[in-house]
Order: C-alpha cells, then sequence, then structure tokens
C-alpha cells in the first residue's frame, strides 16, 4: 500500500501554512488574503502552499503521536467500507463493533494491524496534507470562508454548519438543488450524514466524495466566517486566534 491508496479528497483553494498546520482559504479575495498574511511577519512564520493539495483522512491511535491515515475499514461482519462515508459508519457503530479493522498507514509509512478499539474515538478524526521536498506532514487546523460582506470578529462555525457553508463554496452552481436539500434537512433536525445517506444512490458518486469529505473536515478542523478586507496584521492576528496555527509537533 502507498499514500495514493488511502482516501483522499483534492481541494483547490489557497492555503498557507506554519511549520506544523494548514489553513485553508476560501472565497473572493482568498489569494490576496494568503499574500498578505505570509508578508505580513510575526510569528509563526507563514508560508503560501501550491493549490491543488491532497488532503488525507485519518484517526488518533491510543498508544501512537501520530494517526491512521485511512484506506478502507473491514466490519466484524466482513463488510468492506472503501468510502469517505465510513466515518459516519464508524460515529454510528464504533461502540457496537470494536474489531472492525481499520486498514492504512501511518505517516512515517507502516502499515499496522489496528481496530477501532485500538483508536481514540473520544476525539475527532484528524485532515492532514504533505508539503514540500523532503515532504512533512502539516494538520489542517482551521478553513477560512471570507465573506466581504460579513463584518466583526471571525464567526465560529461547527459541525454540519459548518460542512454546508464550504460546499456552497467549493461545489459547482449545477449542485445548488443538493445543497438546497441538504440544508433543509439539517434545519428540520436531520443529521448531516443521515441526510447524505439518503441521497447516496441518486447522486453522482464523485459530488458525494466532496460531500462526504468536507463533512469530515468540519469535524476536525475549525471553521470561521471572516471579512477578508481586514489590515494584514489584524488578519494574521484574528486567524491565530482562531485556526491554531501554532500547533506543536508531535513527532
Amino acid at each position: 500500500m502507498t499514500f495514493n491508496d488511502l482516501l483522499s479528497l483534492e481541494v483547490d483553494c489557497h492555503i498557507v501554512a506554519s511549520d506544523t498546520a494548514a489553513l485553508l482559504l476560501l472565497g473572493e479575495a482568498a489569494g490576496d488574503l494568503a499574500g498578505a498574511l505570509c508578508q505580513a511577519g510575526g510569528a509563526p512564520s507563514l508560508a503560501r502552499l501550491p493549490a491543488p493539495a491532497t488532503l488525507y483522512f485519518g484517526l488518533p491511535i491510543l498508544t501512537a503521536p501520530f494517526p491512521i491515515l485511512v484506506q478502507s475499514l473491514m466490519t466484524e461482519r466482513n463488510t468492506q467500507l472503501s468510502q469517505l462515508s465510513l466515518f459516519g459508519w464508524i460515529e454510528e457503530n464504533g461502540i457496537l463493533e470494536p474489531r472492525a479493522e481499520i486498514i492504512g498507514l501511518t505517516p512515517p509509512g507502516e502499515q499496522p494491524v489496528l481496530f477501532l478499539r485500538d483508536l481514540d474515538l473520544d476525539r475527532p478524526p484528524e485532515v492532514w496534507l504533505r508539503a514540500g521536498q523532503p515532504a512533512r506532514w502539516l494538520r489542517v487546523s482551521g478553513v477560512a470562508l471570507l465573506d466581504p460582506t460579513y463584518a466583526g470578529a471571525p464567526l465560529p462555525l461547527s459541525g454540519d454548519e459548518a460542512a454546508l457553508a464550504a460546499l456552497e463554496r467549493v461545489l459547482p452552481p449545477d449542485a445548488s438543488r443538493l445543497i438546497a436539500g441538504l440544508r433543509a434537512d439539517v434545519a428540520g433536525g436531520v443529521a448531516l450524514r443521515v441526510a447524505l445517506r439518503q441521497r447516496r444512490k441518486t447522486t453522482d458518486p464523485a459530488l458525494m466524495r466532496v460531500c462526504d469529505g468536507w463533512r469530515v473536515l468540519s469535524r476536525a478542523a475549525r471553521f470561521a466566517r471572516l471579512n477578508p478586507a481586514r489590515e494584514p496584521g489584524i488578519a494574521r492576528d484574528q486567524m491565530g486566534q482562531s485556526f491554531r496555527l501554532s500547533l506543536p509537533r508531535a513527532w
């Protein structure tokens, strides 16, 4: 198995990164803001990463400082799941099937034998990308949704609302009916993972993959809506406070 075999999602957005963490910028003027943040100076030092970037999805291991990056899951009933929707299956069935096997790689490239009982499922999933030569792993710590009509301090978004807000920016215009239907379901009290499952057989698999990926990302990273017109110094301070770009290096 190689990293190319892992579950992943390609994102075409602007990215700034410290030595340990990455921030995704979505919306108008994202490129200008990314450049300004990197030129503003301060700690941590930030650099722009080329787009598109490939995101990898992982789960924390109880006995290791790094996650396992997931390729597939084998349930206790010998059903193999190999789509990003398996994270939803884990949320619903992880306690019921603790011996379900997780198949994947650690960032150092090892392929351990791990079951759900070996993972810290009380913690959220993790999303990572590789950058530079030699390659280093950066944890995606935040997603900034840029809105020039918004005034005030960054507005935190979480859970399904964060995922839907991001999907409105990354899905093509012809997916507007899908977004509207998902929003209506979530407003009616249906969890996004359930709303997606109900549409899985009638929706383009490529669209579902993007939806599943951003749903997991909304659990793994902090999301916030903010105005990109802020002065670079102010914007940098706000982002540093909102998105944990100074994550300590654990391994």
